[in-house]
């Protein structure tokens, strides 16, 4: 008779083996990280995207309220009386910027004007004494002042102002829902070290600063966005003023509200199209240029 021979068999795992089970652990790892943060840049989009909506109700509401006439995109202060939630007087320059303008028909709530994070880091400088100031110029949205309502600095200037290069009224604009209102924003590169702002913007400033009240176009008499080697180029650079302050954080796309109420997200390159911002603008590359030849 043969011997029963007991073998034993090895439960234990081969380097191999091992060297398997932690890279698939590490690669499950990295998609639920990756699944995860872009859940969470949803969310924030869709966030932002309903605040947008609700600040396109306001901006018209507040025009509707005043006969049709459109806000000054950016006033002089002249005759204009602008109160903060508790009555006291805004002063110019932050009474000329959109903010205060639009926070009562917005029932003064800042969640529309500061979404997400945003909020968090203007709840840290809410007791300073330039609060003030400083909510006027970190909203999340930028206002295209100089073709809507007019900016005393450019379209609204007394030397312009006869050529009525702006819209003034809901009435002047013709396809609103082409009409750009509203994209988001972000400040120019440095002014948090601004030193009217420095010691105003509390610990983390990069969050407030995704943030600015006004847009600027592509054209006025010329192309005034960023060029590589004197050619266009829609590849951001990191300073919204290459931009007109326009910001693509949405996975590089900008977030946009038109005037009759609609969001979109949209490319730096669809926005170059003139006919986006200014009524009076008949072809993509319309400038002064085209009244003032």
């Amino acid at each position: 008779m043969n011997p029963r021979i007991n073998k034993k068999k090895s439960c234990a795992f081969t380097l191999i083996e091992l060297l398997i089970v932690i890279a698939v652990i590490a690669i499950l790892a990295a998609l639920v990280i990756r699944v995860s943060s872009q859940l969470s840049r949803s969310a924030e989009s869709t966030h932002e995207s309903g605040a947008l909506r609700q600040l396109l109700t306001a901006y018209t509401s507040a025009a509707t309220d005043n006969k049709g006439k459109l806000i000054s995109g950016y006033s002089n202060g002249e005759g204009e009386k602008v109160f903060d939630p508790n009555g006291e007087t805004v002063h110019w320059p932050a009474s000329g910027r959109y903010v205060w303008r639009l926070l009562p028909f917005l029932d003064n709530s800042l969640d529309t004007l500061y979404p997400n994070r945003q909020q968090e880091v203007l709840s840290q400088v809410s007791e300073t004494d330039c609060y003030t100031y400083v909510m006027s110029l970190f909203p999340s949205f930028g206002l295209n002042s100089e073709w809507l309502g007019g900016d005393y600095r450019t379209t609204a200037s007394p030397t312009l102002a006869s050529k009525r290069l702006y819209a003034s009224f809901l009435s002047d604009i013709k396809q609103p829902a082409r009409q750009l209102v509203f994209t988001s924003a972000a400040a120019p590169s440095g002014i948090e070290s601004d030193a009217g702002i420095s010691d105003c913007l509390g610990s983390h400033p990069e969050e407030l600063v995704k943030g600015y009240f006004e847009i600027k176009s592509p054209y006025d008499f010329d192309w005034r966005w960023n060029t590589l080697q004197n050619e266009q180029t829609f590849v951001p650079t990191g300073d919204s003023a290459d931009y007109g302050y326009v910001d693509p954080r949405h996975e590089g796309d900008v977030l946009t509200g038109q005037l009759d109420g609609s969001t979109t997200f949209v490319t730096l390159k669809d926005l170059s199209d003139m006919r986006r911002w200014a009524h009076l603008a008949t072809h993509p590359e319309w400038n002064l240029s085209d009244i003032f030849p």
